[in-house]
């Protein structure tokens, strides 16, 4: 049945590129629809200052901890 998905729910993503527009609103629906979101950055000052914008508990990491820490990772 195409239909009978797996429950992805528990997984981490990580967006590396999360501070930019594409990774931004990614990780944006992804957090409000429920997901555990980390948002990478080279900077990670700049993740966290975009996580507290995202609100929804994105977290915010340099793109080697936001890799490390995610089950998914999407570059963005």
């Amino acid at each position: 049945d195409p239909w009978d998905l797996p429950d992805v729910s528990a997984l981490s993503v990580g967006v590396l590129g999360g501070t930019g527009p594409q990774g931004r609103g990614l990780a944006y629906r992804l957090a409000r629809a429920g997901q555990r979101v980390t948002v990478g950055s080279r900077d990670a000052g700049r993740a966290a200052e975009a996580a507290a914008e995202l609100g929804h508990g994105v977290e915010g990491a340099d793109n080697a901890e936001c890799a490390r820490r995610s089950d998914i990772v999407i570059v963005a």
